[in-house]
């Protein structure tokens, strides 16, 4: 039995008594004595027992250093004693043996030097010394054994969260599964972001986006009840930096604290809370508005009065005036224009330059070839350089409208009037060369405003207004595009309402003039506007919408449905439209009424004031005329035609109108 014991042990060396040197016997004789019972104990147990003592443990299993003891263990043959020597531990997690050896080492030391002899042990007390000495050192073995595996274990264990360990061994190849304890202070950014979140939500917020240089402050006590729909780049929560980025999201509900110190670079899959700094644009846009270059308006929840121009206005525009009926237009530079400002302004246009600048192209509505066509021009930034006539002879223009190819085409209100092209670029072959069109027929008519479908670039269409009772509304199909298309060829076709709001282009003109007697009379600004045709009817205060592709119409009162401030109660005049994709929004001129104004319609069909008249003040009875915006949607222009005054209106805060 002891051999199988002993041999069963770790690395434990026995000795037969002839190795045992001299000093080492006396040393066991000296403990023997000194243990040894008196009378009859002590012939009871004189019989020689066996010694046993450990040796040097070392980290291999060494089944050679095991001698064979006899398995009786009462024999009390002197050259079956052995010897051991003591164990010392290699390892500092075995010190905690060291005392219970270091305390046979100084009673051996005591007996040694007291002179004692080593004699017979008896064999009860050496069986159980030999147990002890087994026992030790099966605990030792289990020790080393164990150490290295709680070791390699424990890693994954306090990794996952189920021993609750502060610091981390090592960084993790795989998320947590468990918040992080606290954040740390690494340096080193998180190289990529994860391709999947983790089971379970961050600890601590993000307080920062990724790649910041500085660690991050302090975290929320608890992780947020949602997590987010990305993850984030933030920094990782390892002393070093992961070979592995974090799988976690952020579920932070909470935005964005401070920017970081350097832009991210991969942009975010979705908008931070705050305007983004990142030097990429982001794949959708913010929550916030960003400094782009519009932001919606809304015309008429209040107006002030600029007592100044003797008008009222929406709060967050402002206007000035610019040009008055006979004084000279004052250039940028400080000169002025060589002519007086025309009386009776019109309706107008704007065609833009090459170069940037663009023309305000004004009508003239006096009589007896008093009338005309004029242009005030720009340059790029917006800033007057001339003003000079471009049509003269005329009489009564009115209306009108731009052609695709940036001419202006000014129509004549009276008996035989008819409608003129206009070049206003200098250096176009026909800017000096002003000519009648075909749009008015050979008879002519008053005619007001002109509108085009350019949809077939190969043969755009035109449609006319007449200012008369019975004034049919002309649709031109042309031949060709250019100049020589509004000279040259193309076929005439009117307006005429059928029953169950249903339209027809006829060539039979006297059922088209019934139609407007009856219908549209004195029709006056028109547009159109992606296969939707849009014209009022100034004396019934209506506005039309004729849809081109399935041939039906509806009609509505203007100002019928009104918002805010200011009111829309006398004759609608010209109409332009602006961005009428998305707001659909129509501007209205207003003629007569002791506060003319212009007026905005959106697609719901609500009513705003932008800007009228003060009520019984200078311009009571006017005309407000010649709205339009300057290319970059940053300036408004308008005018009351008896007062002579033209004016320019812009937003405080500097975007565009749309």
């Amino acid at each position: 039995m002891w051999s199988s014991l002993i041999n069963c042990s770790v690395g434990w060396h026995v000795f037969d008594e002839d190795q045992v040197d001299a000093s080492t016997a006396a040393s066991h004789s000296t403990a023997a004595n000194a243990n040894q019972p008196t009378g009859d104990d002590a012939s009871s147990n004189s019989t020689a027992t066996p010694v046993l003592a450990p040796v040097m443990f070392t980290a291999s299993f060494d089944n050679s250093a095991c001698s064979s003891v006899p398995s009786d263990g009462g024999s009390s043959d002197i050259e079956n004693t052995v010897v051991a020597e003591k164990a010392i531990p290699t390892s500092p997690t075995l010190s905690l043996l060291d005392n219970t050896f270091a305390s046979s080492d100084e009673s051996s030391q005591e007996d040694e030097e007291a002179g004692g002899v080593v004699g017979p042990l008896n064999v009860n007390n050496e069986c159980r010394r030999r147990m002890m000495m087994i026992a030790k050192g099966c605990t030792i073995a289990v020790l080393i054994v164990l150490i290295p595996i709680i070791v390699v274990v424990g890693k994954p264990m306090v990794n996952q969260g189920f021993l609750e360990i502060p610091v981390t061994i090592e960084p993790s190849s795989s998320p947590s599964i468990r918040p992080s304890i606290s954040p740390t202070t690494t340096n080193f950014p998180t190289l990529q972001p994860t391709s999947s979140p983790s089971a379970f939500p961050s600890a601590a917020p993000t307080l920062s986006p990724s790649m910041s240089r500085q660690p991050t402050s302090t975290p929320s006590r608890s992780p947020s009840t949602y997590p987010s729909a990305n993850p984030t780049l933030s920094p990782s929560m390892s002393r070093e930096p992961t070979s592995t980025p974090s799988l976690s999201p952020s579920v932070s509900r909470v935005p964005t604290l401070m920017p970081s110190a350097h832009p991210s670079k991969v942009p975010t899959s979705s908008p931070s809370a705050h305007p983004s700094i990142s030097t990429q644009p982001t794949s959708s846009p913010s929550a916030f508005p960003s400094a782009s270059p519009f932001v919606l308006f809304t015309f008429g929840e209040a107006l002030y009065t600029d007592n100044d121009l003797g008008i009222q206005i929406s709060v967050g525009l402002t206007a000035r005036q610019i040009a008055q009926t006979g004084s000279r237009v004052s250039y940028a530079n400080g000169g002025q224009s060589s002519i007086s400002y025309h009386d009776a302004m019109d309706g107008a246009g704007i065609a833009q330059l090459p170069d940037g600048g663009y023309v305000y192209l004004s009508n003239a509505e006096e009589p007896d070839g008093n009338g005309g066509v004029y242009g005030l021009y720009f340059n790029k930034d917006g800033h007057i350089t001339d003003y000079k006539a471009l049509l003269t002879g005329t009489s009564r223009n009115c209306g009108g409208g731009m052609s695709p190819w940036n001419t202006w085409i000014s129509c004549e209100e009276y008996e035989n009037g008819q409608c003129w092209q206009i070049e206003p670029d200098p250096n176009k072959p026909n800017h000096n060369s002003p000519k009648a069109t075909l749009l008015g027929g050979l008879s002519g008519g008053e005619y007001e405003t002109v509108a085009v479908d350019n949809t077939n670039k190969k043969k755009p269409i035109f449609f006319t207004t007449e200012d008369k009772s019975n004034g049919e509304l002309r649709r031109f199909e042309a031949d060709g595009n250019g100049w020589e298309a509004l000279h040259v060829g193309g076929q005439t076709t009117y307006l005429e309402f059928l029953d169950g709001n249903r339209f027809q282009w006829t060539s039979n003109i006297d059922a088209a003039k019934y139609s407007a007697w009856k219908h549209y009379p004195n029709t006056e600004g028109i547009l159109c506007h992606n296969s939707t045709l849009y014209f009022v009817a100034k004396v019934t205060r209506t506005l039309f919408i004729l849809d081109l592709n399935d041939m039906t119409y509806t009609s509505e009162l203007t100002g019928s449905s009104w918002v805010g401030q200011g009111s829309f109660n006398s004759q609608p005049d010209q109409i332009i439209e602006s961005d009428l994709d998305k707001r659909k929004y129509i501007y209205f001129t207003e003629d007569g009424g002791s506060a003319p104004g212009v007026h905005v319609r959106d697609r719901e069909g609500k009513y705003y004031t932008m800007v009228r008249g003060v009520p019984g003040g200078r311009y009571a009875g006017d005309e407000s005329v010649g709205i339009v915006f300057s290319p970059d949607r940053k300036k408004f222009y308008f005018g009351f035609q008896d007062a002579g005054v033209l004016m320019e209106v812009t937003r405080d805060d500097g975007f565009k109108f749309n």
